[in-house]
């Protein structure tokens, strides 16, 4: 099942975005998971204690993954930040053994139906917003739409628009 134009998903379907963050080994991740109009459902953000950007990126998706079948959601499609992670997840790659057993659990949580792929940054902005949100308040924060942060309204009306969105490395 391909995305449609603008990334948008077939009628009916919930897609998952995902991405990590890591500063100064401080891991942190954050999601959004979105119907077939592009309209929140679900967004959240946590810190994830000491780690690697693989480690974040592997939580995030696990966090959300689990987010959503505690809610009864039931994804058809997931994005994530990382081509490294989707590798793993996909099984081209090998995982290293420290997110191994994540990976593993998150495919436990995921329907077999469900299609996963990469994002880049800049098609990922409420996610990446949401992930680097994080770093200033520690804890496990889940959204609505209009509880958004209002470091993410910007990058969540961007989103909904289409527009690419662009951060300095």
């Amino acid at each position: 099942m391909a995305l449609g134009p603008i990334g948008r998903s077939p009628y009916g379907s919930l897609k998952l975005n995902t991405d990590g963050s890591c500063i100064d080994n401080a891991c942190a991740g954050g999601g959004v998971v979105r119907d077939h109009t592009d309209m929140i459902i679900l967004a959240f953000s946590s810190s994830f204690g000491i780690g690697n950007s693989a480690e974040a990126e592997a939580k995030a998706m696990h966090l959300g993954l689990r987010l959503c079948s505690e809610r009864g959601l039931s994804i058809s499609f997931m994005e994530l930040g990382s081509l490294f992670l989707v590798n793993c997840f996909n099984d081209l790659w090998d995982p290293p053994w420290a997110i191994e057993y994540i990976l593993r659990d998150c495919k436990n949580l995921i329907p077999s139906h469900a299609f996963v792929s990469h994002v880049f940054r800049e098609a990922n902005g409420l996610a990446d917003r949401l992930a680097a949100h994080v770093h200033t308040y520690q804890g496990i924060f889940t959204f609505e739409r209009d509880s958004l942060p209002t470091t993410c309204h910007a990058a969540y009306q961007a989103d909904l628009l289409g527009q690419p969105q662009y951060r300095p490395q």
